[in-house]
Formats: structure tokens, sequence, C-alpha cells
């Protein structure tokens, strides 16, 4: 299911080229820490990529409704004002914003990376067909 929303939503991209944006991400460091930061409008949806290994994801105001598939389960959630939830390895998510909305997703950094290629290719697949 993901993946056809990932296809529908790729292809709106590609067919508007010049629309603004309707997700921004920030990044933030602490001592042994990489949090990235989410803001989204309402009505946007964004797919995300695979996550790799455990972190932590706040909802720290906003609305969103979430897809969440972890290979063989799908699951779906609705998140309100404020939520604090585990993102387990193999997770993949649709989230669809009902107000404008900010996440955060905190990882562990333990070399201090501040390269954010480098941490995406530590924590991040686009796809479940990229692990074979």
């Amino acid at each position: 299911k993901i993946a056809g929303i990932q296809q529908l939503v790729q292809s709106i991209s590609r067919n508007n080229p010049d629309a603004p944006s309707q997700y921004l991400n920030t990044h933030h460091f602490a001592e042994g820490m990489y949090v990235r930061a989410g803001y989204a409008i309402k009505g946007a949806v964004i797919v995300s990529q695979v996550h790799l290994h455990e972190s932590v994801t706040i909802l720290c105001g906003g609305h969103c409704r979430v897809i969440s598939t972890m290979q063989d389960e799908e699951r779906i959630d609705v998140y309100k004002d404020f939520a604090i939830l585990t993102t387990a390895p193999m997770t993949k998510r649709v989230l669809f914003f009902l107000e404008n909305t900010t996440i955060l997703s905190v990882h562990p950094n333990p070399d201090n990376i501040r390269d954010i290629e480098e941490l995406e290719r530590m924590f991040v697949i686009d796809n479940f067909e990229d692990l074979k």
C-alpha cells in the first residue's frame, strides 16, 4: 500500500516541479546525538524512508494520521498536539498532516558525524526492496 502512495506522491512532485515544498527538514546536533526536525504544512502527504535502526520520534505540535509498515505488519495511528513514540527498525511511514505539524527524530550519533548524506546512509534506505 505504501509503495502505491509513494509512487503517487512522486508523480505529483515530478508533474509540479515548481510547486513549493510542503515539508522542510532541519538538522541539529549535540554530543552523541543527531536530531532531524521536520515541519509540514496542513494537507501535506509525506512518505518516509525505511528506518534501519530504532529511534525516538516526537510530535511536538500539530495533528497527523500515520500509516506505518514494519515489513509484514501495517498500522494506522493518529497523533495530535504531542506524542513520543519509538520507531522500530524496518519501519516505513506515510504521514498525512491534518494541521501544520512539527516532528523530531532523535538518533544516536556516537561519532558526532555532521555530514547529512553520511547520516542518511547510516539510518535509512529508500524502500524495502533496497534491502536485497
